[in-house]
């Protein structure tokens, strides 16, 4: 892959090495710093090292760099006086401002799942995730909002008090409304967190992983989850102003109507299946190849409470 040129024209969204991602020009603020606080290539490498220093085993699988349209900074911008000393498209031309990253955890990996950091860098700030990664459709899990930190506000709703005490149930990294804008230091120190408590944590996604995979869904429950899925994507997107909210949705239109052919499929086979089964075939549509990266995030999220919900609404 090295030396090979970039084609964000034909392909918006493209899968880099990380030291491909180095090797990309870096944006700096007037004052030299870096946009941002932490360069993108930068902060997976601080993350790396948080979890190797606890003795963990992390590992890049991809990298992903995408396009989009915004007129002032644009995800991909190709510098042209680079183009001339580096060659055509290549990569140390491109200044690249929305990258997402999978980092495999690999301590604990099963046949099935592997333990996935999401590390999320674009022009609105920076987003790190952690939760199973379910190997067969590539599927990111966020099960719970201390599995999720930003350093702006993007996730949103309810406090979650479901952990091991205080270290797993921070709502300054949840709450949307919030006062506190997290720094970028509070970011890596609640990625420090993740790696220094990783097994009461583990314990912690096991056991709502077990939770959901308990519980079966049938044909009315998934009519009941369809339907509020279109509620909460109609609520977000609404005019009224009296009923719109913030909070992210799950799926947008365009997901709830591909997710949902794949829940009534499987239910015309007439076999049970478990809300851990529709939460799989609804997250397939939540990937940085498939979305716009800073939603990724917060509609997994998203995704989870709104399955929890109907969980507990019985």
């Amino acid at each position: 892959m090295e030396g090979r040129p970039l084609n964000f024209a034909e392909a918006p969204v493209q899968v880099l090495t990380l030291d491909e991602l180095e090797k990309s020009y870096h944006e700096n603020l007037p004052t030299g710093d870096p946009v941002g606080g932490i360069y993108h290539f930068a902060l997976i490498q601080q993350v790396l090292e948080l979890f190797e220093k606890r003795g963990l085993k992390p590992v890049v699988q991809e990298i992903f760099a995408a396009a989009n349209r915004d007129s002032k900074r644009p995800g991909v911008t190709l510098l042209p006086q680079l183009e001339e000393k580096f060659g055509e498209r290549a990569i140390e031309a491109h200044l690249l401002r929305r990258v997402y990253a999978n980092i495999e955890i690999r301590s604990d990996e099963t046949d099935d799942v592997v333990t996935c950091l999401a590390v999320a860098y674009h022009q609105k700030g920076i987003q790190l995730g952690i939760g199973p990664m379910v190997k067969v459709c590539h599927n990111q899990t966020i099960l719970g909002a201390q599995d999720v930190v930003s350093n702006y506000t993007c996730f949103g709703g309810r406090k979650d008090t479901k952990g091991s005490g205080t270290s797993v149930s921070s709502a300054t990294t949840h709450k949307c409304q919030t006062p506190l804008r997290p720094s970028l230091e509070m970011v890596l120190a609640r990625a420090e967190q993740w790696a220094e408590d990783y097994e009461p944590y583990q314990k912690i996604r096991a056991e709502r992983v077990s939770a959901m995979k308990s519980v079966q869904m049938d044909r009315e429950g998934m009519l009941r989850l369809i339907g509020v899925l279109v509620e909460k994507r109609i609520l977000h997107d609404s005019a009224n102003e009296v009923l719109r909210v913030a909070t992210p949705y799950p799926l947008n239109s365009g997901q709830i109507n591909e997710t949902a052919e794949q829940l009534i499929a499987l239910m015309r086979h007439d076999e049970p299946i478990t809300y851990w089964d529709a939460y799989q075939q609804l997250n397939t549509v939540l990937k940085p190849g498939r979305m716009d990266i800073p939603q990724v995030l917060p509609q997994s999220l998203a995704l989870y409470e709104a399955l929890q919900d109907q969980i507990n609404q019985g």
